[in-house]
């Protein structure tokens, strides 16, 4: 077992895969033979599946560690053990990934999911979550995948797991550069994960090789090509010490040849991958090495041998169980190849092929990238302005993203689509894209097709598109719908992408974006708002914020329609990427240092779970907001909590937060108590009074207990969070207030409201924005980390806090917690009240059933 637990250490502690294979030989043959106890038998034989499955050419065989699996499997009818049995999954995904087999991954989709619902081992649970976002990522569920990428980084820091860390934001740098995040961000993830790998005294494994693909990808985006190339030759170094296919690096190393126009260094690429002879993976080797080929022929202008070269690719990848990520760059390829061949047809049905991909794998950068090969189609059917408009959006999205690279393959598309529209400023246009081409060390490639197509006799020019103006109309929104409607933008980038279309149509026009309250007081998203708006349209985001686009100065006659139609079309983008649930464009906290989860902002507010971290993003989203938020948890969950946090993270910060218990008050005080008194109102009214809201004005209401608000006095409720006014008794007239209004309660309130206890209109108002609270038993994460808050919190000041004893921490994983955080707390004040004061807190001090 110290045997066992020592390879454990160095498979997932240090990524030496080799070294705990070394420590743990010896033993698999004792267990291959059956004289270990069974239960010890077990533990060997889910490690050395795990060791089968790793990454490393001279230990990974699949159908060995699907022995290992088989026989283990067979065990636990006996012997149910859920760690062991998590352990088996994660070597069933492993194998999946490594051999590049989408089917066996899709095949046994979620059946880690289920075995992680017993497994109370953190370190362990990390790890699978680690398996799982792989399955999430090969499903096309991008956020899923990049949210648990962060997840895990995150709780590896914490953990001290330099391997799971440095992996993770290796694999999380990746996503975001599918998502199109700015090149920076990407390196910023990077360097932390070299830190971490460093910093933990790892060698250079799997994760290295991640992480300098996506280094690599992000420095192409820069054009600092050298950089990426020193980068991509140290990571081959790795995959020959690993003994590994070298596919992972491909497409990568083929942008770099194909961006610099070293198309030799194509061929180079093909034959190395031709040539590799190991066992791991050599069949999807080969389909990478004839997509490298193919895209050779591409840039050397042999359209027609390259789009069946990238057709064949693809196929090779479907036979082979449907590998993701070459099927989308052979669909992609493709689809310019018979543009490139001018097969019209061919390329219009590749075209929707590859449509209906990204439909399933969203990526925004690939998005645009189709665009603009979509553009190319245009051009062969002489659709010159349709192309313009592609072109434009395409050029938006690499501009907005940091893609130099892109963005000027793009600026110098459009100069040769001017000049084939006869612009007279073309010549200029051209001569200023070239020059930026060659600043940046890019080559020039693509004119060979504009040059072919401008030739040819089945081709005309549209006579509207040359020499046009700019124009307001139907058409002037073309390029913005194309930009806002890219698939894989979150949100945020949508906001920015729909300032960037306004500023275009309507330049000098200082675009603003603001999001409503109740009361229609606006607070700034993002743009100018010192100059006044001449021109504002509201819309919604579909889910519960009402926004305002507005612009400064004259508009066109058609200005405000298109105005608005930008804003309903960025509305329902910002409704679908959060349906959708594409991500934000946020990075992990650097947790480094090895700091706790508090958040220095909000006392007492811990996120250790991946439901507790969500909820303080979202709580920090929220931040800059004044909608109405209702807050829903079981009891003790710690909803008052989150509604502090609401208001600390807020603008209303320095401002009063009040809270009102709703249970706590007698029927009859209730009003004015609430909305306020003059002296002399009732009975008992000795002084004046003026109320919870507008004791909480400019700052923020905490409703407590929602629920047991009297019926009589809802609609007067309702009435405020309508108007914004409230009718104290005694008073004559209204009197407005600024409060938000934070809303908790434990019950179910539609129930209330089918009972006729809560009105209806009244409920709907309250659900602006709901937030749910998940109870402790389903974030077992938090515990240990809550424990330890507590215990820091009321050790007497001036001694040092008590330590947690692994007894300790597991019977406090084991408790079910039915009085939630609440019930913790006490468990931990109970256990510290009998002196003397310990040094460690053991289960026998844990008096949890006490």
């Amino acid at each position: 077992m110290a045997a066992v637990g020592l390879a454990y250490l160095q498979r997932w502690g240090r990524e030496d895969s080799r070294g705990a294979f070394t420590t743990l030989l010896p033993h698999l043959a004792t267990a291959e033979a059956g004289i270990l106890p069974e239960e010890v038998e077990l533990r060997v034989l889910a490690m050395a599946a795990n060791l089968y499955a790793s990454p490393d050419g001279k230990l990974f065989d699949a159908n060995k560690s699907a022995a290992c699996v088989a026989r283990a499997e067979a065990l636990l009818a006996n012997h149910d053990d859920p760690e062991v049995r998590c352990q088996l999954r994660m070597a069933e995904v492993a194998c999946g990934f490594y051999l590049g087999e989408a089917e066996r991954i899709t095949h046994g989709s979620g059946r880690l999911s289920e075995a992680l619902v017993g497994v109370k081992d953190p370190a362990l649970r990390l790890l699978a979550e680690d398996a799982c976002a792989h399955e999430a990522a090969l499903r096309g569920e991008a956020t899923a995948a990049t949210r648990r990428f962060r997840d895990v980084a995150q709780g590896a820091a914490r953990m001290g797991y330099a391997f799971l860390e440095a992996r993770n934001l290796a694999f999380l740098a990746q996503r975001r550069l599918e998502e199109a995040c700015e090149p920076s961000e990407a390196l910023q993830l990077v360097r932390r994960a070299r830190e971490a790998a460093y910093g933990g005294r790892m060698a250079r494994g799997f994760s290295f090789i991640f992480a300098a693909r996506a280094e690599a990808e992000a420095l192409l985006r820069l054009a600092r090509f050298t950089e990426a190339e020193t980068v991509l030759d140290e990571a081959d170094a790795v995959v020959e010490e690993l003994r590994w296919t070298p596919l992972y690096l491909t497409v990568t190393r083929a942008r770099l040849y194909l961006l610099t126009g070293r198309y030799s260094g194509l061929r180079r690429l093909a034959r190395h991958l031709t040539a590799y002879d190991g066992t791991i993976q050599r069949a999807l080797t080969g389909a990478y090495a004839q997509f490298a080929e193919s895209l050779a022929d591409l840039a050397e202008g042999r359209a027609l041998r390259a789009a069946e070269g990238f057709a064949a690719a693809g196929q090779r990848v479907l036979e082979l169980g449907g590998w993701p990520y070459l099927r989308r760059e052979c669909l992609l390829y493709e689809t310019y190849a018979r543009v490139y061949a001018c097969q019209r047809d061919e390329g219009r049905v590749l075209l929707r092929r590859a449509r209906a991909f990204l439909e399933r794998m969203p990526s925004a950068w690939h998005s645009a990238l189709l665009h603009r090969f979509e553009a190319l189609l245009h051009v062969l059917d002489g659709r010159t302005a349709e192309a313009r408009e592609l072109l434009q959006a395409s050029l938006g999205t690499f501009s907005l993203t940091g893609d130099l690279c892109m963005a000027v393959y793009t600026r110098h598309l459009l100069a040769l689509l001017a000049r084939m529209d006869g612009d007279p400023a073309a010549g200029e246009l051209l001569a200023a894209s070239e020059a930026e081409l060659h600043r940046v060390g890019m080559a020039v490639h693509q004119q060979h097709f504009i040059h072919y197509v401008a030739h040819e006799p089945s081709v005309g020019v549209d006579p509207a598109t040359a020499s046009e103006g700019r124009r307001l109309g139907a058409e002037a929104l073309v390029v913005p719908f194309e930009r806002l409607s890219v698939r894989g933008m979150g949100a945020p980038l949508i906001q920015r992408e729909l300032m960037a279309v306004v500023e275009g149509l309507f330049p000098q026009s200082a675009p603003r974006l603001e999001e409503l309250d109740s009361q229609g007081q606006a607070t700034p998203v993002a743009g100018e708002s010192s100059v006044p708006a001449t021109e504002s349209v509201e819309f919604g985001d579909g889910c519960g914020r009402r926004l305002r686009l507005g612009v400064a100065g004259t508009l066109p006659p058609d200005g405000r329609a298109l105005l608005t139609a930008l804003s309903r079309l960025g509305g329902f983008a910002m409704e679908v990427a959060t349906l959708r649930g594409f991500a934000q464009s946020d990075l992990p906290a650097d947790t480094t240092s090895g700091e706790d989860t508090r958040d220095a902002d909000v006392p007492g507010f811990i996120a250790a779970s991946p439901a507790m971290k969500r909820l303080r993003a979202d709580l920090a989203s929220l931040s800059s907001s004044r909608a109405t938020v209702i807050v829903t948890g079981e009891s003790g969950a710690g909803k008052e909590l989150v509604a502090r946090a609401l208001h600390a993270l807020s603008a209303r910060s320095q401002q009063p937060y009040v809270a009102f218990n709703c249970a706590a008050v007698p029927r009859d005080l209730f009003e004015g108590q609430l909305f306020g008194h003059r002296r002399g109102a009732y009975t008992g009214a000795a002084t004046d009074h003026p109320g919870v809201i507008r004791a909480a004005h400019g700052g923020t209401l905490f409703l407590d207990e929602i629920g047991e608000l009297p019926l009589e006095v809802q609609p007067k409720l309702l009435r405020f969070l309508e108007n914004g006014e409230v009718f104290p008794l005694g008073e004559t007239r209204p009197v407005e207030v600024d409060v938000r209004v934070v809303a908790a309660t434990h019950r179910d309130l539609s129930q209330l409201v089918r009972e006729g206890r809560f009105r209806e209109d009244l409920y709907y108002r309250l659900q602006v924005v709901p937030v749910r609270v998940p109870p402790l038993r389903e974030r077992r994460e938090d515990v240990v980390a809550l424990a330890r808050h507590f215990v820091r919190q009321l050790t007497p000041q001036g001694m040092d806090p008590p330590q947690l004893g692994p007894d300790a921490i597991a019977a406090l994983m084991a408790h079910p917690w039915p009085g939630n955080v609440r019930e913790l707390r006490n468990v931990i004040e109970r256990s510290m009240a009998y002196g003397p004061f310990p040094a460690v807190l053991g289960a026998e001090q844990m008096r949890i059933a006490g």
